[in-house]
């Protein structure tokens, strides 16, 4: 970390769990939708992204896959199945009627869809077949548990076949209690698992950011942001792919419910958060955003300053505002 001038220079961020913002959704299914959603979230500082595609129809998912590989985005790095393979109890804001039993043959279609950009997908491990296809699959796609309404059972079970990451802890999913630890519980005590975690104050409680991190630690923990496609425009009312939805206050929910529909934050400002809730310097905060999620993923060529690394780089004001991003070294504008 260097301190320059009184203003922080910090790696380039790095976020797995992204849906949109700047008035576009990444899995729209239309490439200028990709590169505009991907570039707001560059010029805030996220300099690797994994574009999340939402439960839809299987047509339309292969679709806004197809529109990711090919869109000239250049900060995506990945594509995030959340879904199909999703509890119907579970579901939060993804299409209930598209939800399906894990399936060898969608899975493939998946994969053959993502032009091998395909690196994680969310999937309910209580489903018949959730835990026969993450073992047949977990060297080619990094499976994760979630929109799931598990006891902790499967969720254990998963882990042992080999997921590897929690989707959203806490959201879209049964709480921890004194007698059944959930996917919460499980998750945050197994030391293979990186958890993500939402922190825009809505989809977690501070108490809760900072019980997760606390007992998850500082490596295993990565903010994410869920971010929608109206991240960056303010509070209205937006229809984008085949989602309506108002933000109020900074808080997006599905249009007339109270169910949540991700966030309208970015990474910059979960560290500004995490380094305010959590009491951590902007050192150590940067691994949450940047460092964990580059290592859990394989990236060794960034997430941190290193020599040898790439120039992903992001100065921050004294207060965290981001004033200059770099990717590769050239100044994003």
């Amino acid at each position: 970390m260097v301190d320059v001038a009184g203003q922080w220079l910090v790696p380039g961020f790095v976020d797995t769990h992204c849906h949109g913002g700047g008035g576009a959704a990444l899995y729209s299914g239309e490439v200028e939708d990709v590169g505009r959603a991907a570039r707001s979230h560059l010029l805030r500082g996220t300099t690797s992204l994994v574009a999340s595609v939402a439960t839809m129809r299987l047509d339309r998912i292969l679709r806004a896959a197809a529109a990711i590989v090919e869109a000239d985005a250049p900060n995506i790095r990945g594509i995030h199945f959340e879904g199909p393979f999703l509890s119907h109890r579970r579901r939060g804001a993804q299409t209930a009627d598209a939800l399906l039993a894990p399936d060898e043959k969608v899975f493939d279609e998946l994969i053959s869809a993502a032009g091998g950009l395909a690196m994680a997908m969310t999937i309910a491990p209580e489903l018949p077949g959730a835990i026969e296809l993450i073992e047949r699959h977990r060297d080619e796609i990094t499976f994760a548990v979630g929109h799931t309404d598990d006891d902790g059972t499967w969720t254990r079970r998963a882990f042992d076949a080999g997921a590897r990451t929690a989707t959203h802890l806490f959201n879209a999913m049964p709480a921890m209690t004194h007698r059944q630890p959930g996917p919460v519980g499980a998750a945050l005590l197994d030391d293979r698992v990186a958890c993500e975690l939402i922190a825009d104050g809505t989809h977690l409680s501070p108490e809760a950011l900072v019980v997760a991190t606390r007992t998850a630690g500082l490596d295993r923990t990565m903010l994410v942001t869920d971010a929608m496609a109206a991240t960056g425009l303010g509070d209205g009312d937006y229809s984008f792919a085949d989602r309506h939805v108002q933000v109020r206050g900074g808080v997006a929910t599905l249009r007339g419910t109270d169910t949540l529909a991700g966030s309208v934050h970015f990474l910059a400002d979960a560290l500004a958060t995490a380094t305010r809730v959590l009491a951590v310097p902007v050192p150590q905060a940067t691994r949450l955003v940047a460092g964990n999620a580059a290592r859990h993923y394989g990236w060794q060529d960034r997430g941190t300053l290193a020599i040898g690394n790439v120039a992903d780089l992001v100065l921050l004001s004294p207060d965290l505002t981001v004033e200059a991003v770099y990717l590769a070294g050239t100044p994003v504008s």
